[in-house]
């Protein structure tokens, strides 16, 4: 009953106000596009573990229910927070910026049960203290992999950052329709409630304001305008890409066209440019491999060679 209550919410809601898309040829891929530009592409298969939350690469987002998203902006934002309970048990903050006009993250911070955690680049500090890897107190365990700073709190919760552009939130279900942020309210519906206000979809502007938060001497720019390229033509290089021998494991576990969409986005972002794609690809890697796939070695000397090391 509450699948078919969800299903008719969503119908009541999207008919108005929502234009409708498909993306050829990747069938499986819905684009929701509201009135005042804010994107969606919404997972028409259910997410290989809707306990994940990510963002990556060229500004993308995947929410808790597996809707994709992008928001340029070198503002701090709330990421995922507890905010449905009588107390926040957890709240997770990033900020970008761009380096030579890569993207990457500046800096993560958190509240975890009390804690104040912040991890930048160079160090990582408790409760303003500093401290090395590995790390383990009130109730927190950090380590560094040769892919990512991982921390987990025994309160449910799990965060993974590769030190440049990825950010990963896992949680457990006990806060399901608990949550709050960019990563969406984890309840299972996709579009529903994240991008609804009152029966009405929101506004981009709106969206960022609501989960910004800036410090009290900083005051950041406003999200650059999303380019309105289509770039339909390099559908079909990506959607080879992620259909490739070395992904054969996936295409079972996760939505390979959402990932499509995502990568025409970045091709997009670097004028038919392979360069800006290898996150998105890294991404769909890791994905694969959290869902129980065996992603191969996919880079080579000609794509994405550098970072080798990012090869899951």
């Amino acid at each position: 009953m509450r699948i078919m209550r969800a299903a008719e919410m969503l119908l009541e809601l999207v008919i108005p106000w929502l234009t409708i898309c498909l993306l050829p040829p990747a069938a499986g891929t819905v684009i929701v596009q509201t009135m005042r530009q804010m994107p969606v592409i919404t997972e028409l298969r259910p997410t290989h573990n809707e306990k994940i939350c990510s963002t990556w690469g060229n500004h993308h987002f995947k929410t808790f229910d597996g809707d994709f998203f992008q928001l340029p902006s070198p503002c701090n934002y709330i990421l995922a927070s507890q905010c449905k309970g009588t107390y926040e048990h957890f709240n997770i903050q990033f900020q970008r910026q761009e380096i030579n006009g890569v993207p990457i993250i500046k800096r993560v911070t958190m509240r975890l049960d009390g804690a104040e955690v912040e991890l930048d680049k160079t160090s990582i500090k408790v409760n303003n203290e500093h401290f090395t890897l590995p790390f383990s107190r009130y109730g927190i365990t950090a380590e560094r992999t040769v892919s990512y700073v991982k921390i987990e709190a025994k309160l449910g919760v799990v965060i993974m950052w590769n030190e440049e552009d990825a950010l990963w939130v896992e949680l457990d279900a006990k806060f399901k329709n608990q949550t709050c942020g960019l990563c969406g309210d984890y309840n299972g519906v996709q579009v529903y409630d994240e991008f609804f206000k009152e029966g009405k979809t929101v506004s981009l502007d709106y969206f960022e304001e609501t989960w910004k938060v800036n410090g009290p001497t900083e005051d950041c720019e406003k999200s650059s305008v999303q380019d309105k390229q289509t770039c339909e033509n390099q559908i079909d290089l990506c959607s080879n890409l992620l259909s490739g021998p070395a992904f054969l494991s996936c295409n079972n576990l996760i939505d390979k066209d959402s990932f499509i969409g995502a990568c025409v986005k970045d091709i997009c972002r670097c004028n038919s440019s392979t360069t800006c794609l290898c996150s998105t690809i890294s991404e769909y890697s890791r994905q694969c491999a959290h869902a129980g796939g065996t992603p191969h070695k996919w880079k080579t000397a000609q794509m994405c060679g550098k970072n080798s090391n990012q090869n899951i």
